[in-house]
């Protein structure tokens, strides 16, 4: 599509290049794009983290593949948006298996041609982090539920072929339009909040620019025109901190049961602190109890010894401090000698093979967090009554 906009100081020709991911023609396309226009410069659907993750995708001993910091996810409470990332991207690179192409080939191509004919290159999109959290910010619990069950279910999936993927690329608005109608939350935030970010962009980067080329998915492509057209008549004000900003939630239940928690232990320690004697006893139960359960659920885990250790160590004083768990810490000490790398990945959320599942990294992780804390909740509440006194 090509569009003319005047940006105050001078007019620029817009030419945008819609696109789909995982299809050989739209790289095709781009390259043609290139070649015919000439463009002063070339702007793409990328951020920072998605550029640098496809220019080091091969994993070659110049650009080697990273291990994913699952204790940063763990300690930021990002497993979910983690899961939902893994199996996005996953879904993308199995539908471009079946096609024989690499996710993303047509970015990849622009950004090639952009070094050889020495254009400058432009990364327009929003980062894939803010997006992901803020979708999730505006989905209540039973539509993430419902969009995990949906991403991972299989049953109902749809058979693409070259054709239908071409037609899918077509008729990109009627598909943009049925995830409005199916949840405009995620509609908002996916499609429209990232037709505005990148409209603005677009916008800003034709200053002093005679022609561009755009290459973005081909559902963002009408919403870019749109906003490009207001931008130019300033009917709107497109403020990109504003959709950059995520909402900053307090769990107010977890903050008032962590109070509760601490006065009731320090309740019961007061309680008889008299009487030494029934002190360490206490205590004594305390860390065999608590510790012991946590350690039990590494062990049923199968985690490595030296987190069973951490476990046995560490939950009797993160139940004294509930803002720290006692998985953060057993999940650090196994992560030392445990890592997750792009293919641990893959592996968990595509395996249907229960054995095989169990021996994945990702899996026994998640497994040594989830119930050492598990334990550990068990020890402390097992000591609730004893330390009311009950």
């Amino acid at each position: 599509m090509h569009i003319k906009i005047n940006n105050g100081f001078n007019d620029c020709d817009i030419y945008l290049i819609g696109t789909a991911h995982v299809s050989e023609d739209s790289v095709n396309k781009v390259e043609q794009a290139i070649l015919e226009i000439d463009p002063d410069l070339i702007a793409i659907e990328l951020d920072n983290e998605r550029f640098f993750a496809l220019l080091n995708e091969n994993g070659d001993k110049n650009h080697p593949k990273k291990n994913i910091d699952l204790l940063k996810i763990i300690k930021e409470g990002n497993i979910g948006l983690f899961l939902i990332h893994s199996i996005l991207a996953n879904f993308q690179r199995d539908i471009g298996e079946k096609f024989n192409i690499k996710p993303g080939s047509e970015m990849k191509k622009a950004v090639e041609l952009a070094k050889t004919y020495k254009k400058p290159l432009s990364l327009i999109d929003r980062p894939i982090n803010i997006t992901l959290k803020r979708a999730l910010d505006s989905m209540s619990l039973k539509e993430k539920l419902t969009l995990l069950y949906g991403l991972l279910d299989d049953k109902d999936t749809v058979k693409l072929d070259k054709e239908s993927l071409n037609k899918m690329v077509d008729n990109a608005e009627e598909l943009t339009n049925l995830l409005n109608e199916l949840s405009p939350s995620l509609y908002r935030v996916l499609v429209d909040e990232r037709d505005r970010y990148m409209a603005k962009n677009i916008f800003d980067i034709t200053s002093g620019r005679e022609r561009i080329l755009v290459v973005v998915g081909a559902g963002h492509v009408n919403g870019i025109v749109n906003y490009l057209k207001k931008l130019e008549k300033n009917e709107i004000d497109i403020n990109i901190n504003e959709l950059m900003e995520l909402k900053k939630k307090k769990n107010y239940f977890k903050m008032v049961f962590s109070i509760l928690l601490i006065g009731i232990i320090v309740y019961g320690i007061y309680s008889i602190s008299s009487n030494p004697e029934a002190l360490k006893i206490l205590t004594i139960e305390w860390i065999l109890i608590n510790g012991g359960l946590s350690a039990l659920g590494v062990i049923l885990a199968r985690g490595k010894f030296p987190s069973i250790i951490a476990a046995f160590l560490a939950a009797p004083i993160t139940s004294l401090i509930p803002v720290i768990g006692a998985g953060y810490v057993v999940g650090a000490v196994e992560l030392k000698y445990r890592k997750i790398t792009p293919e641990d990945i893959s592996q968990f959320l595509k395996t249907e093979d229960l054995k095989v599942l169990m021996n994945n990294n990702l899996m026994r992780v998640l497994m040594v967090v989830a119930l050492s804390s598990i334990g550990s909740a068990i020890g402390t509440f097992y000591f609730i009554p004893r330390f009311l006194g009950v």
